[in-house]
Formats: structure tokens, sequence, C-alpha cells
């Protein structure tokens, strides 16, 4: 109930502010069948691999669930996008399951986890492609040593149903898209166009700090970003207990 209640607030909050997310939809984006068919439109492209963890079939299934919500999604020439108004609440009755969640420093199982996952390739792929992002949230906690990381440290976006949302806007004077496909054990992203769509510089700078703390800089086209501080809980595991009722969600 208390994500229902943040999530029309912030509905109401966009009206106000005149905010509008593009949700169109045409065949820019590559689809599933055709993901790994580069050189057709110019594109940008990651590859991540799905890591062995808790409900790890549930995690797939749902990063399977909202790669095939965001696929074929246009993002108009100066328009605004947003996770959430693509993917929907993630909830068994959208076709979301059970999976690992951080939540108030812990790991539970709520409805839709793994989508991090998802959200994260996102805000790497709009980074490359020089797309400009309205909102995004770090995870509070950095939980994996070198060897199980999906992604980066610092190339993560959290995202909670009615609470933190990804939001991106296409400066180009053209359309993208993205393109996804989910393999056994691997995940794949494209960002499309039909203009000149060149991959920007991006690096993630780690600076070392007392533990358990380290900062990462987020640095495009050698230029700081954003610096994202994370306190370090390798082989945090998750937590039998469920999170208390009205938690806001992963942090």
């Amino acid at each position: 109930m208390r994500q229902e209640i943040r999530h029309y607030w912030r509905l109401w909050n966009d009206r106000r502010d005149g905010m509008r997310f593009d949700r169109s939809a045409g065949d820019l984006a590559v689809g599933n069948a055709a993901v790994g068919n580069l050189g057709q439109r110019p594109s940008i492209g990651l590859v991540q691999p799905i890591m062995p963890s808790d409900f790890f079939e549930n995690k797939r299934a749902n990063i399977r669930r909202g790669a095939a919500l965001l696929d074929r999604g246009l993002i108009g020439a100066h328009k605004a996008w947003s996770f959430w108004h693509r993917v929907g609440r993630p909830h068994a009755a959208n076709g979301f399951l059970p999976g690992r969640n951080i939540v108030r420093g812990k790991l539970v199982a709520l409805s839709g986890g793994g989508l991090c996952q998802l959200s994260s390739m996102v805000y790497h792929l709009a980074l490359l492609g020089g797309l400009t992002v309205l909102e995004r949230h770090p995870h509070s906690l950095d939980i994996y040593e070198e060897e199980q990381r999906f992604t980066p440290l610092g190339a993560d976006a959290t995202v909670v149903w009615g609470f933190k949302d990804l939001r991106l806007h296409n400066p180009h004077p053209f359309p993208v898209a993205f393109g996804f496909r989910v393999e056994p054990n691997r995940l794949i992203g494209e960002l499309r166009s039909d203009g000149d769509l060149t991959a920007c510089d991006v690096a993630f700078v780690r600076l070392e700090l007392e533990r358990p703390w380290v900062r990462v800089n987020t640095m495009v086209n050698q230029r700081l970003l954003v610096s994202t501080l994370y306190e370090q809980r390798q082989g945090l595991q998750v937590s039998p207990a469920d999170p208390p009722p009205g938690t806001p969600g992963p942090s």
C-alpha cells in the first residue's frame, strides 16, 4: 500500500510539473530475434553475465519479463523515458516472481528481484549513447566480489516501485530504442538509432577509501558526471525473515 501511495504521488507530481514520458513503440528497436545482428543501423551494445545467485531461476525469469516489456520501446527526439512507466508494477499479476533485493542493509526476497541488472544495463547504455540521466539511484551496498560482478561498480541503477525510478531524456534530433535478448546465462542489450549514434567514452574510476567505503567517479568523455559512495558488504546472505510491512524496497 505504501508503494502504491508513493507511485500515485509521483504521478501527481509529474502531471503538475508537466513531465511526460514517451511510451511509443516501433520497428526501430531490433527485437529479441535480431539483437545480435549488428550493422544494419548504428548501435551501441553491452553483454553481461547473469551470475548464479539466490533465486537464480526467478531472477532470470524476471530479467526476461522486464526485457520483453522494454524491448521495442522508442525514445523520441527530445523526449523523456521512465523505467517504471515502461515495465509497470513488478508483481505476480504482471508476470514477476520473488527474487533477492537489498532492503535496509539486508538481502530479502521480494517480487521482481533481479530487475536491477536490467535497469543497470539501461543506465550504462544510456551513458554510452549520450542520453541525459534525469533520475538514477545507486545501490547503497556493494555486495559483490570482483569475480561475481555483472557490471562495473558505479554502473548500477537500482529501481523501487513508487520510490526509485530510472529516468532518461533523449537529447538527440532522432529517436533511439533499446533492444534486448536474454540467453540462459547472459543478458545482451543494444541502444539503436537511425541517426549518427557514436559511443561516448565512459569510465568508472574507483577511489579506495578506508574500509568498508569505496567511491566511484563516473567519467563521460573525461568529464565527471557523478560521484557515488558505496559501503562494501561482500558475502551478504539472504535473510530468512520477511521485510517489515511498509518497507520501501531495495536500497
